[in-house]
């Protein structure tokens, strides 16, 4: 009932809007999603499972068995979304525009509430564009899997949305530069008191993403560098990352790829963090990256009735400096890393096909996922031993309506 309460007055205010402003177009988008799944183990996730993860290692009770070994299913309508694209006057001799949209994915006392996704302005000349506002975060990239799962090749993609400022200068017809300053507020980095944006927020640095992107009849191909300084504590710590990705499209057939190396990335909800140090000559702690290498390929046919097959490696690469070892616990601020059973994710894997069937205004899909976890035992060096793996089966099926 709260949701049809929040819709009525969304709409309530946009008509509103319309009949003050005749200097602005409103244009009302959305969707009804409901999504069903079933996981053949328990899997870390986000929002009641319909946002997957990877599977949970083994935890063994008191008669031995694996009490992670426990098959569950659920039907939720919460990614159902909504949102306003709003197009004004000339600003400063440019286009202006913005954009909101929410969705019901966000978490309070009334169980799912309204969940703000994107509120951003633009302005766009003719060789430049300038957003500020919470979009998609410049490592999302603009080359993206074709998936049921909600996740989108999440966690070997990264996917973030961040308040940011953003700059976008055509060079030439076919080329793009990129250059923006990114805040957290969502999408968080991990750290001693959990995961926070003050970690960001207290090294008084954003962080700082620069990119080129080239755009064709049948190729986009693009790269980039990102850099972020965070502050636990009284310490700070410098990480730096790439991404690179391609897509080649020819009539109904689209081939995809992406390559990611990073630093610290459990903001972009990869299995990727830091770990502490202690250097015994000084008698100081101090912080040192994990570093990541995580690649997808997906490949797509068709329209109306669309094929896809996902294939997605994460490997973990060790920390830069040796982590310290306390009485036989090493800390890390990480995804996929266990501080009771200093246990770590050392490589995951994903083979997911899915079939899509498409209309003007509905959709209907089903995929399965089939996702892999190495995990071991941490060492100094950042990387696993005693090594064993779990894998999940995922069925999801979903349905969605257009307007």
């Amino acid at each position: 009932m709260r949701k049809i309460y929040l819709l009525i007055i969304f709409v309530t205010v946009i008509n509103s809007l319309s009949a003050q402003n005749t200097k602005a177009t409103l244009e009302l988008y959305g969707f009804v999603r409901n999504d069903f799944y079933y996981n053949s183990r328990q899997c870390e996730e986000g929002i009641d499972g319909v946002f997957h993860f990877y599977p949970k290692p083994i935890r063994l009770d008191n008669p031995g068995q694996d009490e992670n070994a426990v098959p569950q299913a659920n039907m939720l309508s919460i990614a159902t979304r909504i949102g306003l694209n709003i197009k004004g006057q000339p600003i400063l001799g440019a286009q202006s525009s913005g954009k909101i949209e929410a969705d019901f994915a966000g978490f309070g006392a009334a169980n799912y509430v309204v969940r703000i996704r994107h509120a951003y302005m633009q302005l766009k000349w003719e060789e430049s564009t300038l957003q500020i506002g919470q979009n998609w975060h410049p490592m999302w990239g603009s080359v993206i899997p074709v998936t049921v799962s909600l996740n989108a090749g999440m966690p070997f993609q990264p996917f973030n949305r961040s308040p940011q400022l953003r700059i976008t200068h055509n060079l030439k017809e076919n080329f793009a530069l990129t250059g923006a300053a990114v805040y957290q507020m969502q999408y968080t980095s991990s750290g001693p008191k959990g995961f926070s944006p003050n970690y960001l927020r207290n090294s008084l640095i954003p962080e700082l993403f620069g990119g080129f992107e080239y755009k064709g009849e049948h190729w986009v191909t693009g790269a980039g560098v990102d850099i972020k300084v965070i502050k636990p504590d009284d310490k700070s710590l410098s990480s730096i990352s790439a991404i690179a990705y391609s897509q080649f499209i020819q009539d109904k057939f689209t081939a995809k790829a992406r390559l990611t190396v990073g630093q610290n990335l459990s903001d972009q909800l990869l299995a990727n963090g830091y770990g502490k140090t202690y250097n015994s000559s000084t008698g100081e702690y101090g912080y040192t990256n994990q570093n990541i290498i995580s690649s997808w390929v997906n490949l797509v046919y068709g329209r109306k009735w669309q094929i896809s097959l996902f294939g997605g490696y994460a490997q973990n690469l060790g920390s830069s400096m040796p982590l310290h070892n306390d009485n036989g616990r090493i800390t890390i601020y990480s995804r996929g890393f266990y501080t009771d059973t200093q246990e770590m994710i050392s490589s995951m894997f994903r083979v997911s096909p899915t079939l899509i069937y498409n209309l003007s205004n509905f959709s209907f899909g089903v995929e399965y996922n089939l996702t892999g976890v190495t995990y071991g035992t941490i060492q100094t060096n950042g990387k696993t031993t005693q090594n064993y793996t779990v894998n999940n089966h995922r069925i999801i099926g979903s349905v969605s309506y257009y307007f």
